[in-house]
């Protein structure tokens, strides 16, 4: 098995046992390309627990469960939910890496994930997007090994469960309930 197919997998996994329990426990508790502006908006600041969702990934959560649930995952409204989620995550996780000092790092997930916030400003194929969004999931687990400093987990999770719905794995209808809760 190819190596950016055998991280995936293994995210998979972890990932749907990960939106498994966030949907039992029932807690409710940059892109060069996007404007600054924006992205200071959709900034949080507080960080969660391990075993508590941000406020934020509750907020992404509901917006793609409303947008992509129910064989949705290919409509622009939830390509564009999901972009949402990543030009978050990954400006909050940008922003970590550089003030713990790893630019570098904080450089290349730029890079490496811009083309998954694309749908953002704009409409493109589902199978594009889907490869946008492998490609910041890989270069993530990347990065974790490289700095050992994580994105919110929680909506990283959300990231790799749509990539399992784009690609129609058996595990979506399990993500798909744990996302109905926040309809």
């Amino acid at each position: 098995m190819p190596e950016k197919q055998e991280k995936i997998v293994t995210l998979s996994r972890i990932s749907l046992l990960a939106l498994s329990v966030f949907a039992m426990v029932g807690v409710l508790a940059t892109s060069s390309h996007v404007d600054a502006a924006y992205v200071k908006k959709k900034k949080q600041q507080a960080q969660p627990t391990e075993s508590q969702p941000s406020s934020t990934a509750t907020s992404f959560a509901q917006r793609i469960a409303q947008a992509c649930v129910s064989g949705k995952w290919e409509q622009q409204p939830c390509l564009k939910a999901v972009s949402e989620n990543n030009l978050v995550m990954a400006s909050n996780y940008i922003a970590a890496l550089d003030e713990a000092g790893k630019k570098q790092q904080g450089e290349m997930v730029k890079q490496k994930c811009a083309a998954s916030t694309a749908a953002t400003k704009g409409e493109y194929p589902a199978n594009a997007m889907r490869s946008a969004y492998v490609e910041c999931v890989n270069h993530v687990v990347d990065t974790v090994k490289a700095t050992g400093m994580l994105p919110d987990q929680s909506q990283y999770q959300l990231l790799v469960g749509a990539v399992q719905c784009l690609d129609k794995a058996t595990a979506c209808s399990a993500i798909e309930q744990g996302l109905s809760r926040y309809k």
